[in-house]
């Protein structure tokens, strides 16, 4: 039977055990380690992989290095929390280059700089054939309640940052993440439940209501289409809308 990736994490899960100190383990954007009194530690890390995250052939290694600072940014912005601290680990196939090698780390450097990030840290190892870049993000709650996937209420009002779909055509490499936004609300209302949008609405939705065990109603004419998913809808045949939900 082929591995689904949703289902292996549910497994994972209970084969945990409890740890006083852990506020939120696995199953959300991050996890939060309780430091003292109400300081917690916020981390998340996240694999991108030639062939899958991001095509060499048709991206710069500038831009694969800055969303692979951007996914996990956007990991700790979905808890409404702060990020801090970068380590990166990063395998290159044997034939790379000084060139490539550096302006990967660049764009790396570049987007963790425009959010105050260090990189403190990481591994540099030697594959064969395809390159393969991991972030783990470390952040801090400010005082603040992470705001996890599992407190959402019946009816509450569901909300998104930007527009929606198409992803695919460039968004997914120049996506700004929402840290400021995130820690905005956070601190100035009452938000239940977050999530980052990384496999579309509809399905990072459903994470929600799975976790949080309630139903959602989406209404057509309120979802913000992007112009890319419009433009993508041309292409493939799918519906602007299809894409806004699932890309």
């Amino acid at each position: 039977m082929k591995m689904d990736e949703f289902s292996f994490i549910k497994w994972i899960r209970s084969n945990q055990k409890k740890d006083k100190d852990v506020v939120i383990g696995i199953g959300d954007d991050c996890a939060s380690i309780k430091i003292n009194g109400n300081k917690q530690w916020l981390v998340t890390t996240d694999m991108l992989v030639e062939g899958t995250h991001f095509d060499l052939k048709k991206n710069t290694p500038g831009k694969i290095g800055k969303k692979s600072i951007a996914c996990s940014i956007s990991d700790i912005a979905a808890m409404g929390c702060s990020a801090k601290y970068a380590v990166v680990s990063i395998c290159f196939p044997r034939e790379t280059k000084t060139k490539f090698a550096r302006e990967l780390f660049l764009g790396m450097k570049r987007e963790a700089d425009a959010y105050n990030i260090r990189i403190i840290g990481g591994d540099i190892v030697s594959g064969k054939k395809m390159l393969a870049v991991n972030v783990t993000m470390y952040g801090e709650n400010k005082g603040l309640n992470p705001v996890t996937r599992s407190g959402a209420k019946v009816d509450d009002v569901i909300m998104v940052t930007g527009t929606l779909g198409g992803s695919i055509l460039k968004k997914h490499l120049v996506f700004k993440p929402r840290l400021k936004e995130g820690l905005l609300l956070n601190k100035k209302f009452s938000i239940n439940s977050m999530i980052d949008i990384s496999d579309g609405l509809a399905g990072d939705l459903n994470h929600i209501l799975e976790e949080s065990g309630v139903g959602a109603v989406l209404y057509e004419d309120e979802v913000p289409i992007s112009a890319d998913a419009k433009k993508l809808a041309r292409k493939t045949g799918f519906s602007a809308l299809h894409h806004a939900l699932h890309d």
